[in-house]
This record gives C-alpha cells, sequence and structure tokens, in this order.
C-alpha cells in the first residue's frame, strides 16, 4: 500500500513538474512593445501615421514629464499626452527656417467635439523654427476627466505641415481612461 502511495505521490511530481501555470493580465509595467515599423519609421502606441515627404524616423507617446505613455494607451489624465514625430528630413528650409503649421482635433468616443485648432503654430512660430528645431515636433493634449467619470476614450487627429512646401505627416492616436 506505502508504494502505492509513493508510486503515485512520484507520478504527480512528475506530472506537476511539466505543466506550466500563469496568467496576465495587460501588458507588463513598463513593457514597451516593438514598434510598427513603416519603411525606415519606427511607430509606437497604435499611432495611424501618414506622411509626404518627410522622412520621419519615430512617432511616440509621452507624459508631460518626459514618461513613456503605456503601450496600450490607458492613462488617468492627470497630466497631458504629447505625441512626438522625430522627422529625419524633408522640409522647405529657408534662411536656416522651416515654416509649419499644426492642427489638433480632440473627439470623444461618441463623437463629441473637444477641441478642434486649426493651425497652433500661428502665433507662436509665425517667423519659423530653426531647421535643428523642425527635426522634432511635439504636439499636445491635455485632457482633464471628473472624479469617477465612467471609462471614456479620446481620438486626437493630428497633422503638421510645411507652409513652404507640399510635406505633411498627419495621424491619429486613441487615449483610454483608467
Amino acid at each position: 500500500m506505502r508504494s502505492g502511495r509513493f508510486l503515485f505521490l512520484c507520478c504527480a511530481i512528475l506530472l506537476l513538474q511539466s505543466c506550466e501555470f500563469s496568467c496576465s493580465v495587460g501588458g507588463k509595467k513598463g513593457e514597451i512593445k516593438a514598434p510598427v515599423v513603416d519603411g525606415n519609421t519606427r511607430i509606437y502606441n497604435g499611432i495611424q501615421l501618414r506622411s509626404n515627404k518627410l522622412k520621419i524616423d519615430k512617432a511616440y507617446l509621452i507624459f508631460g514629464n518626459g514618461e513613456k505613455v503605456p503601450a496600450d494607451n490607458f492613462v488617468d489624465f492627470s497630466q497631458p499626452v504629447k505625441v512626438v514625430l522625430l522627422i529625419d528630413s524633408g522640409w522647405t528650409i529657408r534662411d536656416n527656417k522651416a515654416f509649419l503649421g499644426a492642427s489638433e482635433k480632440i473627439t470623444m468616443e461618441g463623437g463629441q467635439l473637444i477641441l478642434d485648432e486649426k493651425d497652433l503654430f500661428a502665433q507662436a512660430y509665425s517667423g519659423g523654427v530653426t531647421a535643428n528645431d523642425a527635426k522634432t515636433i511635439a504636439l499636445t493634449a491635455t485632457l482633464r476627466l471628473k472624479k469617477n467619470a465612467p471609462p471614456t476614450s479620446f481620438k486626437i487627429d493630428f497633422r503638421v505641415w510645411d507652409k513652404e512646401g507640399d510635406a505633411f505627416a498627419e495621424g491619429s492616436y486613441t487615449l483610454f481612461s483608467k
């Protein structure tokens, strides 16, 4: 009888050693998913991106403090979110300056328009930006939710363009409330 139990216990131990139990919900904290690569452009955070005549190296999202937005785009809206475009080349440069425009539109998941800015750079950068500064474009979306607001999402559409030529980049991304 004892040898039967011993044999059963040994078989059970061998069986359990070959099994693996695991579970996960969402991504691991700090996990960075591999980017989507479109040509030579690395695109993170599910950003949908299209460009004309611009060589874009990377597109990603960060918080106002510079930390990366999680790959799933679930945020608590306690700080602004920026879409960052790293531009390698393509702007028209005149006297070491690029003359750029930028627009941003934010829509709630039910279709309610929150913001529709036609040219964010019109006043602040009317005299252009240096060719070096034109290599990094960051557009900020600042959204605040009421406490205990039900889960929702926001679609952010953006566009940057060359006022001296026909180069542009446009795209969208979605942010989800925690």
